[in-house]
């Protein structure tokens, strides 16, 4: 396959080592007046040549649209683990716009790598959206993901990421696209007028777009974020609460994270059921673990 332009921040992802092509444009000075605006809509159509590039060539790997009665028969990206795509129904839903959200440490980022390796493993495309270079190929890797059906985008703004995610949901060849707004201040609604650091607003026009083009394409897309973000917008909502953190030593080593996944929203079933997982850190992996919190 021939390989991105030289200056892309898009890439396939080659191994764990050889890690996705992490190639950056080299950054530049800021200008004032048409100059600074003229190198902004430069950069722009240089992330956007390269990603038509790398959507050239995969050519035939990309399969576009499904049959009438696939797409009227709900399909599923399951996580492989049994207890969660139980709550789930199967697993995320492909054909709608999905989210993950939850505090750092929560496991989300492992749960999102799951996914992403069970759904890479069934042989299909699949791609990752990543605003803030916070991807680990590596970590990826060691879940179980082969790297080599993943496409990697590396936006350098929440707003090319949206675009970035639009654009390969009207390919119809992904069957999953997780964006990844987690190291992002993203709010669902208008930030305070007064705040320092106001968060990144993504309106709700754009979450229907998305969602509309994920059902489309017949894509899952996922989101992750630390708030909830997509409003009303996703037919399931999951949020990661970490419960406890183990330790083994001397010297202390971290070990497991043990995290619960509450379904707060969900199209046919009930919101407010728990599912407690137990995150192994030095695996990388993930598993169920029995629950004995009531259920809402």
């Amino acid at each position: 396959m021939p390989p991105a332009p030289p200056d892309s921040s898009v890439g396939r992802a080659g191994g764990p080592v050889e890690a996705a092509r992490r190639i950056r444009t080299p950054h530049r000075h800021r200008r004032r007046g048409s100059q600074a605006e003229s190198n902004q809509s430069g950069n722009q159509t240089s992330t956007n040549s390269a990603l038509e590039t790398l959507l050239v060539d995969l050519g035939c790997q990309i399969h576009r649209g499904v049959s009438q009665e696939s797409a009227e028969t709900p399909r599923f990206c399951p996580t492989g683990l049994e207890g969660l795509d139980a709550h789930l129904g199967g697993g995320f839903p492909i054909g709608g716009l999905s989210e993950i959200y939850g505090v750092p440490s929560s496991g989300r980022m492992s749960l999102a790598l799951a996914l992403l390796a069970e759904t890479l493993g069934r042989g299909v495309l699949s791609a990752w959206i990543d605003p803030t270079d916070a991807f680990d190929p590596i970590s990826a890797a060691q879940a179980g993901s082969d790297l080599d059906r993943l496409l990697w985008v590396r936006a350098r703004s929440a707003m090319e990421a949206l675009r970035s995610c639009e654009r390969l949901l009207q390919t119809e060849g992904f069957e999953l696209v997780i964006l990844d707004l987690a190291s992002l201040p993203v709010s669902a609604s208008q930030p305070p007028l007064r705040s320092k650091r106001a968060p990144i607003v993504i309106h709700d026009t754009s979450w229907l777009r998305l969602a509309r083009l994920a059902a489309k394409s017949q894509t899952a897309l996922v989101t992750i974020s630390n708030a909830p973000a997509t409003g009303s917008r996703a037919g399931l909502v999951l949020e990661m609460k970490p419960l406890a953190v183990r330790f083994i030593g001397p010297p202390s080593l971290l070990d497991a994270l043990e995290t619960t996944a509450v379904l707060q929203r969900h199209r046919s079933r009930p919101s407010g059921q728990e599912i407690s997982l137990l995150i192994h850190a030095e695996e990388a992996d993930i598993s169920p673990r029995p629950s004995h919190r009531r259920k809402r």
